[in-house]
């Protein structure tokens, strides 16, 4: 199905259950909505799934380079979520996605029930002004790297397991080196703008134990700066930790969803790493 917006077309997929909680699964840079298959056949046994390809990605149209490309995204995925009359939904966003999340639940409250980000990070605060320094040399950098060796590096950089890796490489080569040079520089602007105020929805923040050492220090801060958040660590997973530990990363979305459906809200803040270990706002406690 394709929902059409100004300039362009949204392919987006919806299937489970019409009369139970929708979840919105919004994917990263140089993805599409494959990634999340494992979760959706699990999860569309109990609730109404709505699966996209971002703008730039899968069926999608490309969006004006000149717009800000994670909160118009955040306004084209509310503006899908009316014009299927959803009222309110559950967003999970892996990366790029979790951005986009971030905006929506910031824009739009009253119409995000919670939020799941997946090696993603907060915008609240924004981030220093000295990182736009580093938006100059994406471009050369990326392209300097021939294609042959560029989105198997870019595979191996994020993911884990090797059938994550062979997604990723075939799905990134299709999105092409000018989009990822584009949307990488899009997250850094992204990250110096943020947003207003924290996130106020229940949230769960997840990552793999093979993650970027940044990726995870902005992720613990993350949390650290909401009121109602839950830290995961995904075992034996890298940035794309849905794919690369499917299983464990299903099993701690189900529960997060249930107990926010419960009403059931996080109140104090933990990472799930191992019964072992336990980490306090800003405290690892060894046992």
């Amino acid at each position: 199905m394709f929902y059409n917006f100004d300039g362009g077309k949204l392919y987006y997929k919806v299937s489970g259950q019409d009369n139970k909680t929708s979840l919105v699964f919004l994917h990263g840079v140089a993805m599409d909505h494959i990634t999340f298959e494992s979760q959706i056949v699990e999860l569309e046994k109990q609730y109404k799934i709505i699966v996209l390809d971002l703008p730039n990605h899968g069926k999608s149209s490309h969006l004006d380079h000149r717009l800000p490309y994670s909160k118009t995204c955040a306004h084209l995925v509310i503006k899908l979520l009316n014009h299927l009359n959803i009222d309110r939904a559950i967003l999970i966003g892996q990366s790029l996605g979790s951005f986009i999340v971030s905006h929506a639940a910031n824009l739009y409250p009253e119409k995000v029930i919670a939020t799941v980000h997946i090696g993603g990070g907060g915008l609240y605060p924004k981030s220093s002004i000295l990182l736009k320094a580093v938006v100059p040399f994406i471009s050369p950098m990326i392209m300097l790297i021939p294609n042959k060796y560029m989105f198997k590096m870019f595979a191996k950089h994020k993911a884990l397991q090797k059938q994550t890796q062979d997604y990723l490489e075939k799905s990134s080569a299709k999105t092409g080196k000018h989009v990822i040079i584009h949307l990488t520089k899009a997250m850094l602007l992204d990250m110096v703008e943020g947003i207003s105020t924290p996130i106020e929805q229940p949230t769960l923040i997840l990552y793999g134990d093979h993650e970027a050492g940044f990726v995870k220090k902005m992720n613990i801060k993350f949390n650290e700066t909401l009121e109602n958040s839950k830290l995961t660590i995904i075992k034996n997973a890298h940035h794309i930790a849905n794919q690369d530990n499917p299983t464990d990363f299903t099993k701690e979305l189900i529960t997060f969803i249930t107990d926010t459906t419960k009403e059931k809200l996080i109140s104090q803040k933990k990472v799930n790493n191992s019964p072992d270990v336990i980490f306090s706002k800003n405290v690892e406690v060894m046992k």
